[in-house]
């Protein structure tokens, strides 16, 4: 044989065992106690700034008759639409009036949501909140979950006990308007304890409806754009699920044993819009879906992701880099951006109870597994490969589900970004991507073979699946 023939036989031999070197085997146990609740069917939340119910040029964002954004709420399973951010303190932001109220409620009745309704605190009127929530609730009680006072009131209200009497005199004035009325708070930025502090005294009133905390786990969005690269290797490191820990513990934990609701109704990756280059590329996709299934495993209503886009005339808009989509020029439908895709896919495996997993390796790779039960029986299973570059591996993993049930068919659907953790488009779901009409024709696809309770599946680097298994009759 030649000798450049044997050279490059050679040279493939070390490639394609380089590649099987790669192959990480890890095994995936799905348990199942019996107990816990299945998630909060309004789990998945958006939020956005009050200045959006604002009309620009005449026109409205939240717009009953904008099918592209309804579609798009529905196709990504947003069930929950909060309304406060930084403007509903801002006094250079003028406060919804009736007219852009009706306008967003009529919006939320199209999408399907339920809306967290935030009044102004800072400097605010009580008497006009009171006046404004007897509307909404004489109106459109069908679609509001709650109202809210403030946002991040820690910011310019530094202590509780300066906080408190500030936002009673809100609460006391919506509650006279509105006896039935319930709210959220206390919406700071978390690693304080306003949340406890609220659900202690007045939690037992049975007006609080939850707690509220805001997190942007992966801090500076300045900061992170100073090394693109760096962040996006923290997006998708395991060492955040410490971070996720240290706040549940702090605050979560402690109210699901008082048995005070919880959520996070306003967060992102990184504060101040977001870092480009990595809150606005696939690293944030698999991030977010990591993310919020780390959050449905524990007893918490929901999480409601911080975006927004912002007006600059003539139907167009620019949107900060953690934004969820943005309506493409002139207004007549959407481009989704990689977020976009981690709501849809959490929607799709996030189904029912959540149950217990255990994974080897554990959490030192950077790989993840969440699996839930339906109430016909069935089990979700997502699987979240985060190695990518120099340090990608492909997996084998060996799913074991519990007993006690005969399975049926396997089904998978995969998550895609072309194994770019920095690409900005080209994400599937299914096989299809979200058209700009906020339509998506992904499809499950049957895993061939005879399998019971035990298989084995391979899963390529920066890459998910959702695996949906059939109980047997």
């Amino acid at each position: 044989m030649k000798p450049f023939v044997l050279s490059f036989l050679f040279a493939f031999g070390v490639q394609v065992a380089s590649l099987v070197a790669q192959i990480v085997p890890v095994t995936v146990t799905v348990t199942d106690s019996g107990r816990g609740a299945d998630l909060s069917a309004h789990f998945m939340g958006l939020s956005y700034e009050t200045s959006m119910l604002l009309p620009k040029d005449g026109r409205y964002y939240f717009n009953p008759n904008d099918e592209a954004l309804i579609n798009t709420f529905r196709t990504l399973g947003i069930k929950s639409l909060r309304i406060g951010g930084n403007s509903v303190d801002d006094s250079r932001v003028a406060i919804p009036q009736e007219k852009d109220i009706d306008v967003l409620f009529r919006f939320a009745r199209a999408a399907g949501v339920k809306v967290i309704y935030s009044f102004r605190l800072k400097r605010g009127n009580p008497a006009d909140s009171a006046r404004l929530a007897r509307y909404i609730v004489a109106n459109y009680a069908d679609a509001l979950d709650c109202f809210a006072i403030g946002n991040e009131p820690n910011v310019y209200l530094p202590t509780y006990e300066a906080y408190l009497p500030q936002w009673k005199l809100q609460y006391h004035a919506i509650l006279q308007a509105v006896p039935q009325a319930t709210f959220d708070g206390p919406s700071v930025n978390g690693r304080n304890n306003y949340a406890l502090n609220l659900a202690r005294d007045m939690f037992p009133a049975g007006h609080l409806a939850m707690a509220s905390e805001h997190y942007y786990f992966m801090g500076s969005g300045e900061e992170g754009e100073r090394d693109p690269e760096g962040t996006r290797d923290k997006f998708l490191s395991n060492n955040t699920h410490w971070d996720y820990q240290q706040a549940y513990d702090r605050v979560g934990g402690v109210l699901a044993r008082e048995h005070v609701p919880y959520r996070i109704d306003e967060l992102n990756s990184c504060f101040n819009g977001g870092a480009k280059g990595s809150s606005d590329t696939y690293a944030s996709t698999l991030w977010a879906l990591d993310c919020t299934h780390w959050w449905a495993a524990r007893p918490i209503l929901g999480l409601n992701y911080h975006t927004t886009e912002r007006p600059v005339g003539g139907g167009d808009f620019t949107a900060a880099n953690y934004a969820s989509f943005v309506h493409t020029p002139g207004g007549g439908g959407l481009t989704m951006r990689p977020l976009a895709y981690a709501y849809l896919a959490f929607s799709q495996g996030a189904r029912g109870r959540p149950l217990g997993v255990k994974r080897v390796p554990g959490p030192e790779f950077n790989f993840d597994a969440y699996a839930y039960r339906d109430d016909d029986g069935s089990i979700y299973l997502t699987l979240i490969n985060k190695t990518y570059g120099t340090q990608a591996h492909a997996t084998a993993i060996s799913i074991q589900l519990p007993s006690g049930t005969n399975w049926g068919a396997w089904r998978r659907m995969d998550l895609l970004g072309r194994q770019n953790i920095a690409g900005k488009s080209g994400m599937t779901l299914g096989g299809g991507s979200i058209d700009q009409q906020g339509q998506w024709a992904g499809q499950w696809k049957t895993i061939e073979g005879n399998f019971s309770s035990n298989m084995t599946i391979q899963l390529s680097p920066a890459s998910a699946t959702i695996l949906n298994i059939e109980a047997a009759p």
